[in-house]
């Protein structure tokens, strides 16, 4: 998080055994309760929204890509200099 972000505090009612996890997690890595209960709500919540977002395509830009997933795979540079060299059991 940026040194410069704005913060607001708040307060949450936590079960027990749930705050002695976060707090336990927090000592083993060397930070505060707060660092790791805001990291972990804000991955969860960037991951609920990306999970739903909605993509909103015009009709050719929808054709290219449907395009694209039905064509055939081509292997990256990297795939081709993999299979040309010599296995290690060969």
């Amino acid at each position: 998080m940026l040194a410069a972000e704005e913060r607001k505090q708040t307060q949450f009612r936590i079960p027990v055994r749930s705050l002695a996890l976060i707090d336990r997690v927090a000592k083993m890595e060397g930070r505060t309760r707060t660092d790791v209960v805001v990291e972990a709500a804000t991955k969860y919540a960037e991951e609920a929204l990306l999970d739903r977002t909605n993509l909103v395509w015009n009709e050719a830009a929808f054709k290219a890509f449907e395009a694209a997933l039905e064509a055939p795979a081509q292997p990256s540079a990297y795939v081709i200099a993999a299979r040309r060299r010599k296995r290690a059991w060969e």
